[in-house]
């Protein structure tokens, strides 16, 4: 009976209530091309390292840093379709909410971890799903835990970091993270040993960091793209275009209800540092910098969650240790009616977590959440016929062509597709050009030799491209069809005039 007693109970029900938010319906659209990629190595037993999908960049050198995550899709997308997907990344996200609850110090009141936990997980809500990044999350949350409980003496589990890297490392790029945490770590308790402050790490368990951090960095060369994925990261998160035109590397709006959560942890922390007895400085560092890359990303809210959680509840408990506050409830002892109540609460939220989850379970390719988000009536229509020439397509919509079009003859290539390291800064600039009509895109138009054009129906590029009524001096462009959202445009040209009279006789 005591593991329902109300301290058990109120962890129990705040973890269940967190599975609503880590267990969602795929609407990733990168999800669509992870798995065609998948399916090609498990094809081909092979990495592919040059561009496979589009024909403006299929000469571009392919890093391909989530390699065995998309084997990983593959496998559970042909075993269980969507569903399995979401369940399998759903326990990947919820393990990483236990790991870092695991974090929080042991001293720490349950009402206070619990709430703390709740509202980091809040405060990265726009992040979780069914993504690869939740792998990261996870392993990010169990280096944060090695490193804490290493540094204070109670685990040697830190010793497994090589091994672990060795597979985080081929499952995708935020790998690094786990040698800023070690380092970070490593380099706080170097100068509290050298500086000899009172309960310092001894120099033994230093240089055991040391070698650790050695060992999970010379390890991660062990991957199909070799050195590469050492710069790789950096790469991605320091081009400027990504940064400009990429939604979810844009800095967080705090005018937008979901980032209000990740506002009200920012000046919990403020107000817990104010009234803190004592701050412990590798946890301190650590919480600056997750705060800083949320800052810079909406991306990386879910670092500053892994980050943020247990020093809000240290800040939180010594708080309240020094304020003369005093819980106007005592815990009630565990009796058979108390403990009756807690099982039929414990049963009423698991009953809300199962219809809270039943859009996931029940998501199908072809289904509805998938058509709010992607052109499936126009694929069904591409599959069928065609199109001549090279397509200009809307960016969230490459993923899913990619999936929809792939291995169909004649070969249909994107323009543009989700992996914006692949596409390159030059690109990515000249896509913005067309999509948002820049003063050159009739000639961006005419460089890549684009026949056809499928996009929002409300998107500037369609409104535009239906006003072109022949202007002299260019060739004009007509509309071939309207599926729900997604508009398919043509140059007016022989070609594609027969291709169109074909299609809809």
């Amino acid at each position: 009976m005591r593991w329902l007693d109300l301290p058990h109970f109120f962890t129990i029900a705040i973890f269940l209530t967190m599975l609503i938010a880590a267990i969602q319906p795929v609407t990733d659209p990168d999800f669509w091309w992870h798995i065609t990629t998948g399916n090609w190595i498990l094809d081909h037993h092979t990495v592919p390292h040059q561009d496979l999908y589009t024909f403006t960049v299929h000469d571009h050198r392919w890093i391909t840093h989530e390699w065995l995550s998309e084997v990983i899709l593959a496998l559970l997308y042909a075993a269980g379709r969507l569903p399995l997907v979401s369940l399998t990344l759903g326990a990947v996200t919820a393990a990483g909410f236990l790991l870092v609850y695991l974090a929080i110090d042991r001293r720490v009141n349950f009402v206070i971890a619990g709430l703390a936990l709740a509202l980091g997980v809040a405060a990265a809500n726009p992040i979780w799903g069914p993504r690869i990044q939740m792998i990261t999350f996870a392993l990010s949350a169990l280096t944060y835990l090695w490193v804490k409980r290493f540094c204070e003496g109670r685990s040697r589990a830190l010793y497994f970091l090589p091994a672990v890297m060795l597979v985080w490392v081929n499952l995708h790029a935020g790998f690094v993270l786990g040698y800023a945490i070690l380092g970070i770590a490593l380099l706080v308790e170097g100068l509290r040993y050298m500086m000899r402050r009172p309960g310092s790490m001894p120099l033994p368990r230093l240089r055991a960091m040391t070698v650790v951090l050695a060992a999970s960095i010379g390890v991660a060369i062990l991957n199909p793209n070799g050195w590469d994925i050492y710069l790789y990261p950096f790469q991605t998160g320091g081009s400027p275009e990504q940064q400009r035109l990429i939604v979810e590397w844009f800095s967080p709006n705090f005018q937008m209800s979901q980032i209000w959560a990740f506002e009200a942890m920012i000046f919990l922390l403020i107000g817990g540092l104010a009234l803190s007895r004592g701050i412990e400085p590798r946890q301190f560092l650590l919480l600056l910098i997750g705060l800083g890359l949320a800052l810079h990303s909406v991306r990386n809210l879910s670092v500053f969650m892994v980050m943020a959680v247990p020093a809000l509840a240290d800040y939180a408990q010594q708080a309240r240790e020094r304020l003369p506050w005093r819980w106007p409830l005592r815990i009630p002892k565990t009796t058979p009616v108390t403990f009756a109540a807690n099982v039929a609460m414990v049963l009423a939220l698991v009953a809300l977590v199962a219809l809270a989850s039943v859009p996931s379970l029940v998501q199908r390719v072809d289904g509805k959440l998938v058509a709010r988000d992607f052109p499936i009536r126009a694929a069904d229509f591409l599959v069928q016929h065609p199109a001549p020439g090279r397509m200009l397509n809307a960016y969230g919509w490459g993923g899913y062509l990619i999936f929809r079009l792939y291995g169909h003859a004649p070969p249909q290539p994107v323009f543009i597709f989700g992996d914006a390291a692949l596409s390159g800064d030059q690109l990515l600039r000249d896509y913005d050009h067309l999509q948002s009509l820049g003063s050159d895109q009739a000639q961006l138009l005419e460089r890549y030799d684009v026949d056809w054009v499928i996009f929002h129906s409300s998107d500037p590029i369609i409104t535009e491209l239906r006003q072109d009524h022949n202007a002299p001096g260019h060739v004009g462009w007509f509309e071939l069809h309207t599926f729900d959202k997604a508009t398919i445009m043509m140059r007016d040209t022989p070609t594609n005039r027969a291709y169109a009279a074909q299609a809809e006789s």
